[in-house]
């Protein structure tokens, strides 16, 4: 493959000014393909990119440049209010901090090799910085933007437009992004091929080999157009590029092997065109401890499985530790006070090793957390999807901020992360779009309704996707607290004063949890060590 990369509008020497994801990259992405695929050295243009690289092509897809053959999105968000305003609350974090950078690199000779270029006398590189006048505030701007509107609308993925294939892939517990970016899988209604690889682990996974190994197979035959057959060579300088940067022993990380050989490209395309568009890898790390090795795996043809079959759990807080039952208990309250000094903790200390198989998590217990827990599990029970905290709560003034914590308690007693979900209760009104799974906030202005002083009121917080095992002897824990101290990255600008959140629980009208169990799935034996699980803190 030819590799193009280019500076997006706004940015190094390119003309123009930066605003983040705005519509007009799109049609800059557009021209670059179409520049592109007149090459005398170009066949298929295809696009690839983690990150902001990533999303960027969700743009550029969706205004249909015709030489365009296919797409590789990873790492990628679903909307840019999931990132900055997580559940209606302020990302002043990692949410911040991105865009703070990105508008600083964005500056006049914000980059140190544009310093150079200039110097060397590139009198067009020069030229072009005075346009970075016109940069607007970015983070002024997001401040100014709490709601959903017309213009995070417009910066965030129209994937309904797509008409490429797609390889899709992310992680769950994505440090930068986020893992709400799977409900983007049933919006390629217009993609002749998806494929969908979801995992557990971190921002940079994508390179892990089995999510790689998949990607050059995807590219080989859909923009290439070749049957997929990786050298040895090639394979070798592969293992050794990805132990580098995964700090990881050489030979620990190997592309899978090439499954299409002695197959006509025809034959190839159709096998992989049948398969299952959305495949599950489970327990990365269970076997390389905190490595992205995935230990065993699974396929559905749709986004959520519709094998899934949703089970409920009543929170009970009237034993002397909370539960959760599979019934209502009697009804009764149990309340906690909101830890304003809570938002601003992260559980990785170093992000400098975030990507290594030791990134040294702290991830601590949060001071006065509800916690409800299940009895531990008879049979392996596998749970893959969304899930909905049906919370019904009251405050002791007019409003409070919420964090939820999925967790697995191992049968030692050791307790292993899974997901968040966040709420301001003012935002509590779901979009339109809302399922039983899956309660999205509307996060309009309109919607906002603040609560009365002691008056219990219905909040649903959605609780990002995630896939895990819970092996016969384990159980699942909900921590309901206050956001922050969940997070490498993620920081959350609670309201100033502590909040009294009461939580009812028992009766008719009392709190619950709703469950993505899949049946079906018979996962090995030998479960992860305590903080093997790659991008999931395991504590004692």
């Amino acid at each position: 493959y030819a590799l193009v990369q280019v500076n997006v509008r706004g940015t190094g020497c390119s003309g123009g000014s930066f605003d983040a994801f705005e519509p007009l990259q799109g049609l800059d992405g557009y021209d670059v393909i179409e520049t592109v695929a007149v090459q005398d050295w170009s066949a298929n243009v295809g696009m690839f990119g983690i990150s902001y690289p990533g999303i960027m092509q969700l743009g550029v897809a969706a205004t249909r440049p015709p030489s365009l053959a296919a797409i590789a999105p990873l790492s990628v968000i679903d909307s840019v209010q999931s990132v900055l305003y997580p559940g209606g609350i302020y990302n002043n974090g990692f949410g911040q901090a991105w865009t703070r950078q990105v508008s600083q690199q964005a500056g006049a000779s914000g980059q140190a090799w544009t310093v150079d270029r200039i110097a060397a006398g590139d009198q067009r590189c020069e030229d072009n910085q005075r346009w970075r006048d016109h940069n607007p505030d970015l983070v002024s701007l997001t401040r100014e933007t709490p709601f959903r509107n017309a213009l995070t609308d417009e910066r965030s993925p129209d994937v309904e437009r797509i008409d490429v294939p797609v390889y899709l892939a992310g992680a769950w517990q994505d440090e930068q992004t986020g893992g709400r970016f799977p409900s983007l899988i049933p919006r390629f209604e217009n993609a002749p091929v998806v494929r969908a690889t979801l995992y557990n682990g971190l921002h940079v996974d994508p390179l892990g080999p089995t999510v790689l190994g998949g990607l050059i197979e995807f590219y080989d035959l859909f923009v290439a157009e070749r049957v997929p057959d990786l050298d040895v060579v090639t394979r070798f300088l592969a293992g050794a590029g990805l132990s580098t940067v995964f700090d990881a022993p050489l030979g620990s990380l190997a592309l899978p092997p090439d499954r299409f050989v002695g197959s006509s490209l025809d034959e190839a395309r159709q096998v992989y065109e049948r398969e299952p568009g959305v495949r599950i890898l489970f327990e990365q790390g269970a076997t390389e401890p905190g490595l992205p090795v995935t230990h065993f795996d699974a396929s559905f043809d749709q986004w959520p499985p519709s094998e899934l079959q949703p089970v409920r759990w009543y929170l009970d807080a009237t034993a002397s530790s909370g539960a959760l039952t599979e019934s209502p208990a009697a009804p009764t309250t149990v309340a906690y006070t909101t830890d304003p000094d809570e938002g601003a903790r992260v559980i990785v200390p170093d992000l400098d090793r975030i990507w290594t198989a030791t990134p040294g998590w702290d991830w601590q217990r949060s001071n006065g957390a509800l916690t409800f827990t299940t009895e531990p599990f008879a049979t392996d029970v596998v749970m893959v999807g969304p899930a909905s905290a049906d919370l019904r709560v009251a405050v002791d003034g007019t409003d409070g901020d919420i964090e939820v914590t999925l967790s697995s308690i191992g049968p030692e007693g050791s307790e292993t992360y899974i997901q968040n979900g966040w709420l301001r209760l003012s935002q509590r009104q779901l979009d339109d779009d809302a399922t039983d799974l899956r309660p999205t906030p509307s996060h309009l202005s309109d919607d906002v309704a603040l609560l009365e002083p002691g008056v219990f009121v219905p909040a649903r917080v959605e609780i990002l996707p995630f896939a895990q095992v819970f092996r016969a002897g384990t159980r699942l824990r909900l921590t309901i607290d206050t956001p922050g101290n969940s997070r490498p990255q993620w920081t959350f600008d609670i309201l100033d004063e502590p909040v009294r959140i009461t939580v009812a629980t028992g009766g008719a009208d009392g709190s619950s949890l709703l469950m993505p169990v899949v049946p079906g799935i018979e996962p090995p034996d030998d479960g992860p060590a305590c903080g093997a699980l790659r991008g999931q803190p395991c504590r004692g």
